[in-house]
């Protein structure tokens, strides 16, 4: 991906500047401004439950969580952050998106 700049003129010195919201950076860690993240996929009786919620960040969650996404790797994309879960709980009933796909791969485990 190109980087987009913006030149400016300084003192006739000309200098490049990102454009604001053009760069993305690669380990910029997910903010949780919550406090919680929540599973929204299907119950798998015995390891996790629809709706359980986990305090703090989401690495916390993915460690509690640990034995059931060990058993089925989907579990993980199906733990969201409380900012995202308005939207997340619409992507898993709407079709043609991997909160979808993942949330039916489990049920019919």
């Amino acid at each position: 991906m190109a980087k987009k700049t913006i030149e400016t003129p300084v003192d006739g010195v000309t200098e490049s500047a990102p454009v604001p919201g053009t760069m993305k950076s690669a380990a910029a860690p997910e903010v949780n401004q919550s406090g919680f993240c929540i599973y929204i996929g299907p119950n798998i009786k015995g390891l996790i439950q629809t709706g359980t919620i986990f305090r703090g960040s989401r690495e916390n969650a993915l460690r509690t969580a640990a034995a059931a996404i060990e058993r089925y790797p989907l579990v993980k994309t199906l733990i969201v952050s409380g900012d995202t879960l308005p939207a997340a709980r619409l992507k898993v009933k709407t079709p043609g998106n991997a909160l979808y796909a993942n949330y039916h791969k489990l049920a019919g485990k």
